[in-house]
Formats: C-alpha cells, sequence, structure tokens
C-alpha cells in the first residue's frame, strides 16, 4: 500500500471510479492548467465536435462505409489502436502491453507469468500466475514499474498499477501496485 493517505480512502479491494468520471477528472484538471492547456482543451473540444457532425452526417446513407474508414482502405493507412481494439471485441484488454513487457524481458524469466493485462477504471490490472506468497517479489515489482513506465510511454500523467496474483481462497492478491506518485510498487504487510 502507499504511505500517504488517498485523497478518497477506498480500501485495497474497492471499485474503482468509472471511466466518465476519470475523463472528466483529466478534463477539469487540464482546464484549470494554464492558457496554452485551455486553448488546447478549447482545441480538442472543437475537433471532437467537429469529428461527431461528420459521424451524424454518414449515418443516414448508411450503406457506404465511414470517411474515416473509406480514407484508410484508399491510403492503405493501417487503423488507429482504438479501431484495433473495438474490432478485437474487449475494450478493456491492453494487448500492446505483453510485447512491450518482451522488450524488457527478453528471457521471458518475467514475462511467461502474465496471463491478462486489463483496465480497469483509471486502473490497470495485471493478472499474473504468481502466487499469494509472491507479495512484493522481484516478478511482480518489475511487472509494476514496467507498466507504469508503459503507462507513462503512453501519455498517461498519473500511472495507477495492480499487479496480481492467484490465491486459493481469495481470487487475485495484490502482489505489487502503484497508487500515486510516490509509491514504489510494494505493498505494505498484511495481517
Amino acid at each position: 500500500m502507499t504511505k500517504s493517505p488517498a485523497r478518497h480512502a477506498r480500501g485495497r479491494h474497492a471499485r474503482p471510479p468509472s471511466e466518465f468520471t476519470v475523463r472528466l477528472h483529466r478534463m477539469t484538471a487540464s482546464l484549470a492548467g494554464s492558457r496554452r492547456r485551455r486553448a488546447a482543451a478549447a482545441g480538442t473540444l472543437t475537433a471532437a465536435a467537429a469529428v461527431l457532425a461528420a459521424a451524424a452526417l454518414a449515418l443516414p446513407g448508411g450503406s457506404h462505409p465511414a470517411p474515416r474508414a473509406a480514407v484508410a482502405a484508399r491510403t492503405g493507412a493501417a487503423p488507429s489502436p482504438h479501431e484495433r481494439v473495438a474490432a478485437a471485441g474487449d475494450p478493456d484488454e491492453i494487448t500492446d502491453a505483453v510485447p512491450y513487457f518482451e522488450t524488457k524481458d527478453p528471457g521471458k524469466k518475467v514475462v511467461k507469468h502474465v496471463t491478462d493485462v486489463r483496465r480497469s477504471g483509471s486502473f490497470v490490472r495485471v493478472y499474473t500466475d504468481l502466487g499469494e506468497s509472491d507479495e512484493n517479489s522481484e516478478p511482480a515489482i518489475d511487472l509494476c514499474k514496467w507498466t507504469t513506465q508503459f503507462l507513462k510511454d503512453g501519455g498517461d500523467d498519473e500511472p495507477r498499477v495492480f499487479v496480481h496474483g492467484k490465491s486459493d481462497d481469495n481470487g487475485s492478491v495484490v502482489l505489487a501496485n502503484k497508487q500515486s506518485d510516490k509509491d514504489d510498487c510494494g505493498v505494505s504487510e498484511t495481517p
């Protein structure tokens, strides 16, 4: 656990905030910043409105492909990561994480333990086949640090990570976590 008190004491296994709440928090935090941030937010909102308007205009026809798909088909451009996720089905699954971990662990000594990487609200959860006794183990800490760096490289300013292991009676236990910028990925001993 963290050594600093949480902004909202939620408990170790609390349900994370909704995606809408997370996005709203990020948007209001960015608006509270400098003029440049406000200008960027205004530009983003304007661009989003333009995209929504274009999408609304494309709906009545129905028989022709969406404008972005048509352009991609003509240019041979690859679909965006969001389009790939939508095509794959599960929007919470993070498929790019394991290949990133493999660049950090070419021998796959740590990566072989990863069974799933998912987004859960504002958190990313890495599920492993490690046991409950592997709390604060080197593989769990490495996965936590690698996931944090993966999120930072992807533009996440406040990465929150949980590395889970299997337990005989408790589902998925937390082996390592990063709940704030001051966290070092270690969890405190539980009684």
